[in-house]
């Protein structure tokens, strides 16, 4: 995995070795890890899983789209309010660093974290984009002794996410 020296998310995607799969209802569209499963969550636009088999958590990545309230049309408004709903679910959240992030001229912000998952400590890598009133957001959770192996990974699935473009409603 290196980086692709293109200039567009189409053109990163066109190089890319790996197969990209499209959510063709909101145009979003993401790199799936060689051996990678794809699986189906109601509220999920792409999930995406490692594979493996026993016990243990199995690293995944999922990509979420919405139109955030009028209140929280701005970048700062919504990774705010965003960090504030995880403190409420995500049991003993801990954030080790939010970092602006620009991606295809786009801004961003990307926050890695950790939380309990019943047995498991989570390390949960997450980014987000605000385009055209619209929320693309990766989500890459793996387990905290995982996360410098999978780090790569998330950052590759990332650079080639391709944003999206309207809701499936639309």
């Amino acid at each position: 995995m290196g980086a692709i020296d293109v200039k567009t998310v189409e053109d990163w995607q066109a190089a890319s070795p790996w197969q990209i799969y499209h959510d063709q209802e909101t145009g979003a569209s993401l790199p799936v890890p060689p051996g990678w499963e794809g699986l189906l969550y109601p509220e999920v636009r792409i999930a995406l899983r490692q594979p493996g088999s026993g016990p243990g958590f199995r690293p995944n990545v999922t990509l979420t789209v919405e139109r955030p309230p009028k209140e929280l049309s701005e970048l700062p408004d919504y990774s705010q309010a965003l960090l504030q709903a995880m403190a409420l679910t995500l049991t003993d959240l801990t954030v080790i660093s939010i970092d602006q992030y620009e991606r295809w001229g786009v801004e961003g912000r990307r926050v890695l974290s950790a939380y309990r998952s019943g047995i498991y400590a989570l390390a949960l890598e997450q980014y987000w984009f605000l385009k055209d009133d619209l929320v693309t957001s990766m989500s890459g959770t793996c387990a905290v002794e995982q996360h410098d192996e999978l780090a790569e990974t998330f950052e590759y699935i990332v650079a080639g996410t391709g944003l999206a473009s309207r809701l499936p409603d639309e």
